[in-house]
């Protein structure tokens, strides 16, 4: 009784609260248990049990019942006073989403009871986030049927619970170097990883950990750092971590388009069906970066796509089939939904194989680049040829784009320019 009196306690007394429970089972003949008749009285008093998809909403304490779909190990860390504390992750979820509970001391040192399929009623406080963070401060076991799929709406936004993770490393972004505070240069990675739980940020402080695992392998990370950024949940990589290849197979959820709902966050899959030229802009630090708009679709339906920095740069044609990871659904300036891929979020082209060419054309401009018009075929081309020009190429062409290995001017054939003249006067 003291778990649920705990959301009205800013309302009536303890005592006041168990002789209304009282009442509740005398009126129901005894037919309800002291648990059920809690709960009823809470509900009445309007601080009845929500699903995550509501948590964030809420100003104060919630109450909901939900599974367990992953549970972190607890680990100790020291606070500035000098004591010791213990924390732990457990990720829950039910049929609107997920959310990520955070157990503190002698909470976090009873994890162990906690197994992957229970389903728990939990009592905290949301701390905000994508998915929703909750600090418990109580949680017990349920009896009731909570459905929890992969593909629930949302589900892509969910993530791995503790620093101790097995996942997939989904991209791996270029080395950066930055400069400390105290003026000593730094070096950094950035990566996306993700399992059956969802998709997460990754930055690894020592290069080192991450320079012989590429994308599409299977690693076991321990020692990261977690916390909760604007798309979920963020791992930091420092010295004390480490990182093995491991043989097995982690699936990453995607979402069907059509239940992509504003204000989650989601990994998608669809074909290019319309794309727009990057846009050059400079953001408010004084940088130069790129945005680009495009849109996709798969067997459910289509959403706009908006690609930020170096995204907004990879070369893309219609028809492409892309996976887009820890991508933000949002109301856009143009569009009622969109979803916008930036920090956090990684873009996976997948596409045929290259072929050998050998062809000619006239060399034209498009608001895509430099491109060799053949008359049937239109083709990027990645040499600065004069436009205008007829030229023979050689090269590797992959996805509508020609890697030049040889090319040479041609000299159109003279009756051949004559006809063309013929079809303008006429």
């Amino acid at each position: 009784m003291r778990f649920h009196y705990l959301l009205v306690d800013d309302l009536v007394t303890r005592e006041a609260f168990e002789e209304r429970v009282g009442e509740t089972i005398a009126a129901s003949g005894d037919l309800l248990d002291e648990q059920t008749a809690a709960m009823v009285v809470v509900r009445e008093m309007g601080r009845a049990h929500v699903k995550i998809q509501d948590v964030s909403a809420a100003s104060s304490l919630v109450c909901f019942f939900a599974k367990v779909v992953s549970v972190g190990a607890a680990r100790e860390f020291e606070r500035e006073d000098g004591t010791t504390g213990a924390v732990a992750n457990v990720v829950v979820g039910d049929e609107t989403g997920r959310a990520r509970v955070v157990l503190w001391d002698e909470k976090a040192e009873a994890v162990g009871e906690i197994a992957a399929g229970d389903v728990l009623e939990v009592l905290g406080r949301p701390k905000g986030g994508v998915p929703p963070e909750v600090h418990a401060t109580a949680l017990q076991k349920a009896a009731c049927e909570i459905t929890c799929t992969e593909t629930a709406a949302g589900s892509a936004r969910a993530a791995p619970a503790d620093g101790d993770l097995l996942v997939r490393l989904i991209a791996k972004r270029p080395l950066r170097t930055f400069t400390r505070r105290d003026g000593t240069p730094g070096e950094m990675v950035e990566a996306v990883v993700g399992d059956a739980a969802g998709v997460a940020r990754l930055v690894a402080w020592v290069p080192a950990l991450l320079e012989e695992f590429e994308p599409g392998a299977t690693i076991r990370i321990t020692g990261a750092a977690v916390k909760t950024g604007e798309q979920g949940a963020e791992y930091s990589l420092g010295e004390s971590g480490t990182v093995a290849f491991e043989d097995a197979e982690i699936a990453v959820p995607t979402t069907p388009i059509a239940e992509v709902r504003e204000g989650e966050t989601y990994s998608v899959s669809g074909r290019v069906v319309g794309l727009q030229p990057p846009r050059c802009f400079t953001t408010r630090d004084g940088r130069t970066s790129w945005v680009r708009n495009l849109k996709i679709a798969d067997a459910t339906g289509e959403v706009p796509l908006v690609l930020w920095g170096d995204d907004a740069q990879e070369h893309l044609v219609s028809g492409d089939t892309i996976e887009v990871y820890n991508a933000a659904a949002r109301s856009g300036r143009y569009n009622p939904l969109e979803l916008s891929l930036g920090r956090g979020g990684a873009l996976l082209v997948r596409s045929d194989e290259a072929e050998e060419i050998d062809l000619a054309g006239t060399v034209i401009a498009t608001p895509l680049g430099v491109c060799i018009d053949t008359g049937a075929a239109c083709y990027l081309i990645d040499v600065p040829l004069p436009v205008g020009v007829e030229v023979r190429i050689q090269g590797t062409l992959h996805r509508k784009r020609i890697a030049v290995r040889h090319y040479e001017a041609v000299i159109p054939d003279a009756e051949c320019l004559m006809m063309r003249a013929r079809r303008l006067v006429t």
